[in-house]
């Protein structure tokens, strides 16, 4: 029998690692016999040139124990006595073996995410330093499907705490709020968990607000897997955006705030800001006549930020198109409709 290494109370061994690079991993180890020691699996690593993040081919050995110990924490691996195997006792690993890795890519296929997301959301440590968090008073987080339908939305604030910095949370619907006060677990949950559920998972989306001194978290529906499930979601989104236009004619055009549209559509129909991103997309590519950008200033976008991370933050609340500026207002005419123009039909 595999033994258990994983607390009954929460640790914080997160970092931020790849799931591609996880999913690597697991597959090298997987095509060895018997296990391997932790020693071995470092020198598989390096020996075979398994790619943990596209960023280098030689991790430190700091890297290569934070990827191993997350397989082994997650329940990926399984430690009998000295040596470390798959668990084929669980489902979801099995299902990442029979899936094929990347080659040396950053994202996980879809499938691979969501058996990594139940893997995640199993683990008692991640639900109580951060998923259970997001969830209705008194309930825990039991799924990946239970926590993208009943999540609620996340406000996190960073505050002084002994000198150091801390974070706090708030869940919008309860009003509930928790504190991780030491240096370790505000690591762990924002750079750790927050960005596996944010940017490996697809499990939430993220903006902040204009003041820069909140940001919330919302969980999203999962993401489209195939492109007929992607263009429903674009056409949807291009539906909500056209219903927000005055019943009452006041003018030909109607203006929207991209970061009101985040809060009303993305927030509320617990969708990725990618969806409503490709909403406007479409407008402006099948009626470019009767759609327009209103840009703004890199420099006023971040005009709150006071550090690179905060940069970062502060410019979701834009739509930003390909070569383009960042855009924080979109205006489309009262003739555009949900239905692509004809081909030959005059836009301007």
């Amino acid at each position: 029998m595999p033994l258990d290494d994983r607390s009954p109370s929460p640790t914080y061994w997160m970092r931020a690692v790849s799931f591609a690079g996880l999913h690597r991993l697991l597959r090298a180890v997987a095509k060895t016999s018997g296990g391997l020691r932790a020693r071995e699996i470092n020198a598989l690593v390096l020996d075979r040139q398994v790619t943990l993040t596209p960023r280098t081919s030689s991790p430190k050995p700091t890297t290569l124990y934070h990827y191993r110990n997350t397989l082994v924490r997650l329940g990926v691996l399984a430690r009998y006595g000295l040596r470390l195997r798959p668990n084929l006792d669980d489902p979801d690993v099995l299902a990442l073996l029979d899936e094929a890795a990347p080659a040396d890519g950053p994202a996980v296929s879809n499938a691979a995410r969501e058996h990594f997301a139940a893997l995640v959301l199993r683990n008692p440590d991640c639900r109580a330093l951060f998923f259970d968090l997001f969830m209705p008073s008194g309930r825990r987080c039991d799924s990946v499907t239970d926590f993208r339908k009943h999540g609620a939305p996340l406000t996190w604030t960073r505050r002084r705490s002994d000198g150091h910095a801390a974070i706090a949370f708030r869940n919008h619907a309860t009003g509930r709020t928790t504190d991780h006060p030491s240096r370790a677990g505000a690591s762990a949950v924002l750079y750790g968990l927050r960005y596996w559920a944010r940017d490996e998972l697809a499990l939430v989306d993220e903006y902040s607000t204009r003041s820069i001194d909140r940001t919330t978290l919302f969980p999203v529906s999962r993401p489209a897997s195939s492109p007929a499930e992607h263009q429903a979601a674009i056409l949807h989104a291009v539906r909500f955006l056209l219903s927000l236009r005055p019943r009452h004619r006041r003018g030909e055009w109607t203006m929207l705030s991209v970061s009101d549209l985040i809060v009303e559509y993305c927030e509320t129909h617990r969708q990725p800001r990618s969806v409503l991103f490709g909403a406007i997309h479409w407008l402006q590519r099948e009626w470019p006549g009767h759609t327009s950008l209103v840009p703004t200033p890199l420099r006023l976008a971040t005009i709150a930020a006071s550090s690179p991370q905060q940069e970062r933050l502060a410019l979701r609340r834009y739509y930003k198109p390909e070569g383009g500026p960042y855009v924080s207002h979109i205006r489309f005419h009262q003739d555009v409709t949900p239905d692509a123009p004809r081909a030959g039909r005059h836009h301007a």
